[in-house]
């Protein structure tokens, strides 16, 4: 991997390069792209730990661009055995084609697992089609188209894996359109090692939708959502049938949480019966699961309805009925409680 072009304007430019294992520091240098074999680099620092950097300031009245070069110095002096380069020059924004720019890109969660909902400006006068680009956040990452002719202005990207998260940027589809800016690094959620552990005892790690529908996997149901709620309840219980449709309202008014339904009923039947009219998750009534949850949380009265950072798994409020339902007061909740822990054996 050579060092590549994360974005440029029209006196700045930002590049990238791969991680050196073991550095501790990379030396970053700049020099005009002349065809000259006596211009030398210039030092741009000394002192970077991280794998990206962008250069300000910068002027090219004669519009040749500019070469970069990074590379991880040994011990304690500032010898580079192995510069990281690229072949063409990179170039600054045309001063009117900046103007014309649209502006970059939002990745926000999108409610599923590992998965984000990338949206932009329309662009003034319309056009054909947006082509989206994305990059891993990573060292020396480029860029790479994942649609060239989106109608939208808005696209859900699945499978977004990588632990230090993705940029896009887009842009309207004509031969002289340019990319926007890139977007803030965006880290997808998916199912945390907290919540695996959570449910580390579910039989087939799957999930209820409904009594009628195939089980879903545990990644599927819960992956990406920012808050779960366990809540234990039974039908022959007055004040659950009563929190019953309040929980309804509340939880189709919104998309960042899911709840997982824990029966206190006395028999599969009664299980059946009362779920079957609830739009959310449900452990299956005879799996060993259902009662270890209701033990995390120690039930002893219902109804009871926990809510659990979908990030870690830990406890946010040990009993939210009677409380509001409100994910900013959770958010700042967000570090309290206890996490649960699996059993072995």
């Amino acid at each position: 991997m050579s060092l590549v072009l994360i974005d440029a304007t029209s006196n700045s430019i930002t590049v990238s390069w791969p991680e050196t294992q073991g550095a501790s520091r990379y030396i970053l240098e700049y020099r005009k792209a002349v065809d000259s074999d006596t211009v030398e680099f210039d030092t741009l620092s000394d002192k970077l730990t991280a794998t990206q950097a962008r250069k300000r300031n910068l002027k090219d009245e004669a519009g040749t661009g500019f070469f970069f070069r990074a590379g991880a110095p040994k011990d304690s002096d500032d010898t580079v055995t192995a510069w990281k380069t690229h072949s063409e020059p990179f170039h600054l924004l045309p001063a009117d084609a900046e103007k014309r720019r649209a502006s970059a890109p939002t990745a926000a969660h999108a409610g599923t697992n590992q998965a984000a909902l990338v949206r932009w400006k329309a662009a003034p006068g319309g056009t054909a089609g947006y082509e989206l680009q994305m990059r891993e956040n990573r060292g020396g990452s480029a860029w790479s188209t994942i649609a060239s002719s989106l109608s939208a202005t808005e696209v859900r990207k699945k499978n977004l894996t990588s632990p230090v998260g993705y940029q896009f940027r887009v842009r309207p589809v004509s031969e002289e359109s340019i990319f926007s800016s890139p977007s803030d690094p965006f880290v997808a959620l998916g199912l945390s090692a907290g919540m695996k552990q959570l449910f580390c005892s579910l039989e087939n790690g799957n999930l209820l939708r409904s009594v009628n529908e195939k089980p879903i996997p545990l990644a599927d149901a819960l992956g990406g959502k920012e808050f779960v709620l366990l809540y234990a309840s039974a039908h022959w219980c007055g004040p659950c049938r009563q929190f019953t449709p309040q929980l309804t309202k509340w939880y189709q008014s919104q998309s960042d949480c899911e709840v997982v339904f824990l029966s206190a009923d006395h028999d599969e039947n009664g299980f059946r019966q009362y779920y079957g009219a609830m739009p959310w998750l449900a452990v299956v009534y005879d799996d060993d699961a259902r009662e270890q949850l209701m033990s995390f949380i120690s039930v002893t009265g219902i109804p009871r309805l926990t809510v659990l950072d979908g990030k870690t798994g830990k406890i946010i409020e040990e009993n939210a009925v009677g409380k509001p339902l409100d994910v900013n007061r959770w958010r700042k909740l967000v570090g309290r409680g206890s996490q649960y822990e699996c059993a072995s054996g």
